[in-house]
């Protein structure tokens, strides 16, 4: 598993989530949340690894997945709605691991 391939496989996710942004940087990648409404960073995590940018990125994606089910969380996800994005999320980690 590479960086490269990893932001390979979150692109279309990463196109679509305006919220989140990853950035290169000197001591690894970094994952950001934009707060639009405050206008500002809200979140930063610091990704040295390839595994610990999949991990990252896997948790804004099901974020991101249960966001947009929801309309914007106007309502409580259902049990069974987190089940399937928690195997959606799992589903695009593991292609990380493809060659």
């Amino acid at each position: 598993m590479t960086s490269k391939k990893v932001l390979e496989v979150f692109k279309d996710y990463i196109a679509a989530d305006d919220s989140c942004e990853v950035l290169q940087s000197s001591r690894g990648y970094l994952v950001v949340d934009w707060d639009s409404i405050a206008d500002r960073w809200v979140t930063s995590r610091l990704c040295k690894t390839p595994q610990q940018l999949r991990d990252a990125l896997r948790s804004h994606y099901e974020d991101y997945q249960g966001y947009t089910l929801t309309g914007g969380y106007k309502r409580e996800l259902l049990s069974s709605e987190e089940a399937d994005i928690k195997r959606m999320g799992a589903a695009i980690a593991e292609r990380c691991n493809e060659n």
